[in-house]
């Protein structure tokens, strides 16, 4: 006997744009949040050609930009303040 229990979260932002486009004809966000998890998790029983073969790498590669995102953002910002103190220095 499987056990079930209501799972909810917020999305915001990129997240929740993401899920409103992969909606489908007639499909809550909630509804596609959760065919999404099932897809992506392995455990549907209904996944479509098109979810099989687009779904998957259009979160991983939303995940891989958000990540370098994040990651470069502070990076930039130092080589920038980096590049003003060498202006700084350079002799006229």
């Amino acid at each position: 006997m499987s056990q079930s229990q209501v799972v909810s979260f917020r999305a915001s932002g990129h997240f929740l744009n993401w899920i409103e486009a992969q909606r489908l004809d007639g499909e809550s966000v909630n509804q596609a949040a959760q065919r999404i998890l099932k897809e992506v998790s392995g455990t549907s029983t209904t996944l479509s050609k098109e979810s099989d073969t687009n779904l998957v790498p259009t979160v991983a590669a939303e995940s891989v930009d958000i990540l370098i995102s994040d990651r470069l953002a502070p990076l930039i910002k130092r080589i920038a303040v980096i590049e003003e103190r060498l202006e700084k220095l350079k002799v006229d």
